[in-house]
């Protein structure tokens, strides 16, 4: 009854209501990812606000998908598919930031400097 209530994220009103002003906010938060540079200070804080908001308004967003469209797909199991959106979104949500972490604060290893140089035959 609890996994329920936690994964209905689309039938509280308390996240309804973040869910919009996020939605409110994605694009003044999303062009200046665009327009900064790599090398701003800034970008690294508008990237991971953005990952964060676009992941959260995806869960919703799928969430309430699954409140409409269940009872079509009968062989599925609702709470399986709240489930799966729930892990996928938070693998993927932490994925990205990983990715964005390791650009900023290790960028030998984003960018692969650490390849191993072929010997050439003299």
């Amino acid at each position: 009854m609890l996994l329920k209530k936690i994964l209905n994220f689309d039938k509280n009103n308390t996240i309804i209501k973040l869910y919009h002003k996020s939605n409110k906010i994605m694009i003044p938060f999303l062009v200046p990812s665009f327009l900064l540079d790599d090398n701003n200070e800034l970008k690294k804080f508008f990237d991971l606000f953005n990952i964060n908001n676009l992941s959260f308004h995806s869960l919703i967003s799928f969430s309430s998908i699954i409140t409409d469209y269940h009872k079509k797909i009968p062989f599925i199991n609702q709470n399986f598919l709240r489930l799966f959106n729930f892990k996928i979104h938070i693998f993927l949500s932490t994925f990205f930031s990983y990715n964005l972490f390791n650009k900023y604060y290790r960028p030998e290893i984003y960018y692969n400097i650490y390849l191993k140089r072929r010997e050439t035959l003299p």
